[in-house]
């Protein structure tokens, strides 16, 4: 599988797919894997506010921050999206609308500690 973030660089191949995955998932009702659900319980978030939360968005291209692959097919995608002042929702998600992980990141994390080893080489910003 390969993993792709915005800051080392996308796959211009998959540009197009991720803009309509992006398309796509906004006609869909959003699913939860067991994953997600049985690590909800261990955040200390508001989870009945998040839920309504994202039940209202409308997820946009310009907030995948990171995805993966194999070959040509994107099978997740990571969103980040503001939530409030201080904080960012991320998503991780399937082309399904599954949500495999939930959770709460500080708004001004610049994510310094990206491990740019664990990503494909950059093919474009």
């Amino acid at each position: 599988m390969n993993r792709y973030h915005y800051l080392i660089g996308f796959n211009p191949e998959h540009i197009s797919q991720l803009k309509e995955l992006t398309e796509q998932l906004n006609s869909k009702e959003w699913l939860y894997s067991d994953h997600c659900l049985d690590n909800l319980k261990y955040r200390a978030i508001d989870l009945r506010g998040i839920l309504l939360f994202i039940k209202g968005i409308k997820l946009d291209y310009s907030q995948v921050f990171e995805y993966y692959a194999e070959e040509l097919k994107v099978i997740k995608l990571c969103y980040r999206i503001t939530y409030n002042n201080l904080q960012d929702i991320i998503l991780i998600i399937t082309p399904e609308k599954r949500i495999i992980t939930i959770y709460i990141n500080s708004a001004n994390d610049l994510h310094d500690t990206l491990k740019k080893e664990l990503y494909n080489i950059a093919l474009t910003k």
